[in-house]
């Protein structure tokens, strides 16, 4: 079976080897995905740990994982929604911006308790970094993990 182009989950950049059927419906054909949510929270976490800066559709995908509006993020940032709308637009995002919805994710969702230092130096790898344009990952017995 090929890879199945992910699309549903709002990024154009998530492909899965395996861990779904293609079904038929009364509608027609329809995609099948095993455990989803846990595959949008892997893809969360590798989004959180990327070296290249996020882009808008990435950021909109993190801040509906925290579940939280547009509205909502942009106060916490200091911002109208209308901003947060433009950002999600974007080919990327700021890097304050970026900064900011990695930080929040991490804290709230993994818990991750990092210190400013390395969150410094993680943003400075951010800027040495290319983009990264195909995300790829796989389902094992133990759920979904990033293929190599």
């Amino acid at each position: 079976m090929n890879a199945y182009h992910y699309v549903q989950c709002g990024l154009d950049n998530v492909w899965l080897q395996n861990g779904f059927d293609i079904v038929e419906t009364p509608y027609g054909q329809s995609v099948k995905i095993e455990r989803a949510n846990q595959l949008d929270a892997v893809i969360s976490e590798c989004l959180t740990k990327k070296a290249a800066p996020l882009t808008g559709r990435e950021f909109r995908f993190l801040r509906l994982r925290l579940d939280m509006s547009q509205k909502r993020i942009g106060e916490l940032m200091g911002k109208e929604a209308q901003t947060v709308a433009v950002w999600e637009k974007s080919e990327k995002v700021n890097q304050d911006v970026d900064f900011m919805i990695r930080h929040i994710y991490l804290q709230t969702v993994i818990n991750a308790r990092q210190t400013y230092v390395e969150l410094v130096d993680y943003l400075n790898e951010l800027d040495r970094a290319e983009h990264e344009n195909h995300l790829s990952f796989k389902e094992t017995e133990d759920g979904w993990e990033k293929a190599a």
